[in-house]
């Protein structure tokens, strides 16, 4: 039994650890996220259309139809809003080199932001660098301008991460997702205009 019990309880602190939202984020807070309030008001944008070429009862009611016009509008323009700030920043893809890891990237106002559907393998101490350095296979890993971004917060998800300024942040042109306890490169991204 009390084997049982520390196998249960080690499983929830485990599955505490790869939970996709470490801590309670309102919406708004969310829509910080350049990445994250593209696809929230693509979404939202989407469903209020839907509702039209479907002609819901819904749309009977003038105060309703009022109102999914009336969203429909504030959510194209927060959706334009969103890929402005993407254009402003860096963007790249991850890809996987020992281990699985997708998503976008966006490098922003010293802010690193993972999109919605980032996904990587767990590790024990898993860290987002940022590098001068184009290609991590490269070098012996961490190089000395790899800037540690922290721990990673969860595996999955839309997240975000502040990056200590620096005085031309274009060199800082490589994402670096590295296990610093394994000394294992996970995955990486080029970020670029």
């Amino acid at each position: 039994m009390k084997k049982s019990l520390s196998t249960l309880t080690l499983s929830t602190l485990l599955l505490a650890g790869c939970s996709a939202e470490p801590n309670e984020m309102s919406l708004e807070q969310r829509l910080e996220n350049p990445l994250y309030a593209e696809r929230y008001a693509e979404e939202i944008v989407d469903r209020m259309v839907e509702y039209k070429i479907q002609n819901d009862p819904l749309l009977e009611d003038k105060q309703k139809a009022a109102l999914i016009e009336e969203t429909r509008k504030k959510w194209l323009e927060v959706g334009r809003d969103a890929r402005t700030k993407q254009r402003e920043g860096f963007t790249g893809f991850l890809i996987s080199i020992n281990e699985p890891a997708k998503g976008e990237l966006l490098y922003r106002e010293n802010i690193l932001y993972t999109d919605t559907t980032f996904d990587v393998a767990p590790g024990p101490d898993l860290h987002f660098y940022m590098t001068t350095v184009v290609d991590p296979r490269d070098t012996e890993f961490p190089d000395e301008t790899a800037m540690d971004l922290g721990q990673l917060r969860s595996s999955y998800g839309a997240q975000k991460y502040s990056v200590p300024p620096v005085e031309d942040p274009q060199l800082y042109r490589t994402v670096v997702l590295w296990d610093n306890a394994l000394e294992r490169l996970y995955g990486f991204a080029q970020i670029s205009k």
